[in-house]
């Protein structure tokens, strides 16, 4: 079948008048910006012209609602970047509910109003990419949602009535009950994780007040960022922190960070649930 004839398919089996599908198909296929492959044989297309035809065949009904699963794994890296930008903008253009299945967190994020997460079948949380990103309601969500990875800083905490102060090799704290998520602990001492993302982490290679001394473990420039691994002195882990553009640290360079705790989780080490959110991030600049 020619890509015409792909797309027209389904409308023609359920029995609409060829003169609607001569209207509907071209619009479909120019939403794709493919209008000119419609007298094309899929052999004479390329991998990301022959996921756009397939995603025509999915819009040209004008479904209330469409599920995609896995739409883009057999696609390359570029392809895939093309695509998700084709998929947000239709869904911007065509405002209709798309439930899209992935096991690719960056499609998530990039691509979603609304993110659920789930684990052996049961949804741990739904919420909005950056409230995900940001707020993850489990330790198994932080550890799961970004790319570089979370990192989890051992803590001693203790809850007394509207106040939660914690103690870690990264600062003292102490967060007031605006900062309390849902679930709250009982008031006494526990364990926790101290959740801080690559990004919020400031290095410095000066000492500053109120800094945290640290050493370069390595340093690994990617280009468009830089990824750094740091001892922290009485951080068992290595921290991993996050610079935009070309860096250059050597190993065992001394340096200094600053981290807003204001930017921070805390989870419950037992329960593996938050028990104190970071600051609201805004949607638009």
């Amino acid at each position: 079948m020619t890509v015409f004839e792909n797309v027209a398919f389904g409308l023609e089996a359920n029995n609409v008048p060829k003169d609607q599908i001569r209207k509907m198909v071209p619009d479909a296929l120019e939403r794709l910006r493919i209008g000119e492959l419609s007298k094309r044989y899929p052999s004479e297309l390329s991998g990301g012209q022959q996921q756009r035809v397939a995603i025509a065949r999915s819009i040209v009904a004008s479904s209330k609602v469409l599920l995609f699963d896995e739409p883009l794994s057999n696609l390359d890296a570029k392809l895939r970047m093309e695509m998700r930008g084709e998929l947000k903008r239709l869904h911007q253009e065509m405002n209709i509910t798309i439930i899209y299945v992935t096991h690719d967190q960056v499609e998530a994020l990039t691509m979603s109003t609304k993110i659920a997460v789930f684990f052996d079948g049961i949804m741990e949380q739904v919420d909005t990419p950056l409230e995900v990103y940001h707020n993850p309601v489990s330790l198994q969500v932080a550890n799961f949602i970004g790319n570089p990875r979370i990192n989890l800083i051992h803590g001693k905490a203790r809850k007394s009535g509207s106040v939660l102060s914690v103690e870690s090799a990264i600062g003292d704290f102490r967060f007031d009950r605006d900062t309390f998520p849902a679930y709250t602990p009982d008031d006494g001492a526990f364990d926790c994780a101290i959740g801080v993302r690559p990004e919020q982490i400031v290095i410095w290679r000066k000492s500053v007040d109120g800094g945290i001394p640290a050493k370069v473990y390595s340093c690994m420039p990617a280009g468009s960022e830089t990824l750094l691994q740091l001892n922290i002195t009485g951080e068992e882990e290595l921290v991993l922190a996050k610079r935009i553009g070309s860096k250059n640290y050597n190993s065992d360079e001394d340096v200094c960070l600053k981290i807003n705790p204001e930017l921070i989780n805390i989870f419950h080490k037992e329960s593996g649930r938050l028990i104190k959110k970071a600051a609201s991030v805004a949607e638009d600049d």
